[in-house]
């Protein structure tokens, strides 16, 4: 097995490019080139631009971009392809990271946190801006090379996952009180944003109330519909009545009424659902569905008055609107690699966390250092890798 940096001893920043660049760029904006990169020896960029930002789902481009460790190369796959290929152990679509493991492919390639940069955040998990702002892929070398092996590890393989948080922290939708009650409560502090299946309406929601027992979950809707410009002063209340033995309920904001997932698959807009202890909500896009539908937030209950449309842009800060789905994801979904407009900009920042990928044959440790290239283009992923 390869160790240190011999296997990349001859890179230095190579542009591994698929499809075709949108002029746009795409993403989280088109800023200034990133200045967090003054270090990328030994870095492999990869276009994971996904046909910039606004591109058609029949977009060719609008696709991951497949990466083989072992190899150091991409894979031309369709994501059609990758779903039974073996060839591939990472994909990347704009800010999305997949494994080849679970619902995302046939291989055994799982992930785990090796460092998670605690220092990035505070106690709250909120980022702290000064570490994030005055990093950078030189200062993080030093995490990155003072992981050396994985015992102790805990790997995991892909699994679906709703755009939307509810983990029973204070960032999801969703509070767990832990032992000895193990309650399960609404958070109404935490607001989201969805797009509509047809992406032509909108909404902004919390959930008021949950009842455990029966898997009562109670959303308040503000509703913006497809000849309005603004969500509504007006709540509306949908209670899904699941049922103590679990299930789904779906709702449409264009006719404002529950209707059935299945029966309505092309028109259901938000998926409540619980299943065991698992308790997800979905819009109907991505894995979820066959819409065009999708999420963007969360806020706290301060922030959310800012938001009185679901496509103008919030006045004054340069805020733009970018939807995003549930998708398949893990390791990278879980324990995510940045942060978003600490700036106010719509720029994302790397928390330069440590990564160790298993591919069932090698291990890996691997470190994301941005997301744009020296234009300033999104999605152009510059990544470091060393075999373990």
């Amino acid at each position: 097995m390869k160790t240190t940096r011999q296997a990349f001893t001859h890179l230095s920043s190579i542009a591994l490019t698929v499809g075709t660049l949108s002029a746009c760029g795409g993403g989280a904006g088109n800023s200034s080139p990133d200045p967090q990169t003054s270090d990328t020896d030994n870095a492999v960029t990869i276009n994971a631009t996904a046909g910039g930002r606004g591109a058609s789902a029949n977009d060719p481009a609008n696709k991951y971009t497949y990466f083989n460790l072992t190899t150091n190369a991409v894979v031309e796959l369709t994501d059609a392809e990758a779903e039974t290929s073996s060839d591939w152990h990472i994909g990347f679509k704009r800010t999305n990271v997949k494994l080849n493991s679970g619902v995302s492919g046939p291989a055994n390639v799982k992930g785990a946190v090796a460092d998670a940069q605690n220092e990035f955040y505070d106690n709250n998990g909120d980022p702290n801006n000064s570490v994030f702002l005055n990093a950078n892929a030189a200062s993080a070398l030093v995490a990155f090379d003072a992981v050396t092996g994985t015992d102790g590890l805990s790997f995991v393989e892909d699994r679906n996952i709703p755009y939307i948080k509810g983990d029973g922290s204070s960032e999801g939708w969703w509070l767990y009180a832990g032992p000895p009650t193990h309650a399960v409560s609404a958070n109404p502090d935490r607001w989201w944003l969805i797009k509509s299946a047809a992406a032509n309406s909108y909404a902004k929601f919390n959930v008021s109330n949950i009842v455990q027992a029966s898997r009562n979950i109670t959303l308040d809707l503000f509703i913006q519909g497809a000849s309005e410009s603004v969500f509504s002063n007006s709540v509306t209340q949908w209670t899904a009545a699941i049922g103590a033995a679990g299930g789904s309920k779906c709702f449409d904001i264009d006719t404002v009424a529950e209707v059935d997932c299945t029966t309505a698959a092309s028109d259901w807009d938000i998926k409540v659902e619980a299943a065991g202890q698992s308790w997800n909500i979905w819009t109907n896009g991505g894995v979820s569905g066959s819409g065009n539908g999708g999420a963007f937030g969360s806020f706290d209950a301060t922030s959310i008055v800012n938001y009185t449309s679901g496509t103008v842009t919030v006045s004054g800060t340069g805020i733009r609107r970018m939807y995003g789905q549930d998708s398949a994801g893990g390791l990278f979904k879980d324990n995510t690699w940045y942060a978003y407009s600490l700036e106010g900009n719509n720029k994302l920042w790397p928390n330069y966390r440590v990564y160790a990928i298993d591919t069932g044959t090698d291990q890996y440790k691997l470190q994301i250092l941005s997301f744009y290239d020296d234009a300033g283009v999104s999605g152009m992923i510059k990544i470091r890798y060393e075999s373990l």
